[in-house]
């Protein structure tokens, strides 16, 4: 009985890797279609992907250039010479009032993240979560050497603003 002769499919339509000429491969990049061998490919979230459509890219909000850490400094340096000389005002003329100091620390720390997240279009950065947090302890400071009259208990609400502000900006 003579059989058919079949011809071997897997030699015709043979791949070979993008960037291994010699590694034969069943894999292809879901994105741009090369041909990728095991040792090339990245495993995406959506496929398998080559090493060029399979880089990973920074997102948007994570990518802060210098002009975005130049705004930041000069935002915070002037919270934290504007902030401490309005922390020290309200002291003088209000520091009778129980807890007024620390809400004010808590509105101080707020409003430095707030206003350093939205010069920088909503960027976070580990960078803009220091520059935040020295701007309030800035800001303590200079209120601190103009009235100095606080209590221990005021070095924990300063902390609570320093989270608050770094928090809205990491």
């Amino acid at each position: 009985m003579n059989q058919p002769q079949h011809k071997d499919l897997n030699q015709e339509t043979a791949k070979y890797c993008y960037w291994h000429p010699d590694a034969e491969t069943g894999l292809s990049c879901s994105q741009c279609g090369k041909s990728v061998c095991t040792q090339c490919m990245v495993q995406a979230h959506v496929g398998i992907r080559c090493r060029e459509c399979g880089k990973a890219v920074r997102m948007p909000t994570f990518d802060v250039s210098r002009g975005h850490y130049g705004r930041a400094i000069g935002i915070g340096a002037g919270v934290a010479i504007g902030g401490g000389l309005g922390w020290a005002l309200l002291n003088f003329l209000f520091g009778g009032i129980p807890f007024l100091t620390s809400l004010i620390a808590v509105g101080i720390g707020y409003g430095t993240g707030e206003l350093i997240s939205r010069s920088v279009n909503g960027k976070r950065s580990n960078g803009l979560a220091w520059i935040a947090g020295c701007s309030v302890a800035g800001a303590f400071a200079v209120s601190w050497l103009i009235f100095p009259s606080f209590g221990p208990l005021i070095l924990l609400f300063v902390g609570f603003s320093v989270y608050t502000a770094v928090k809205r900006v990491r």
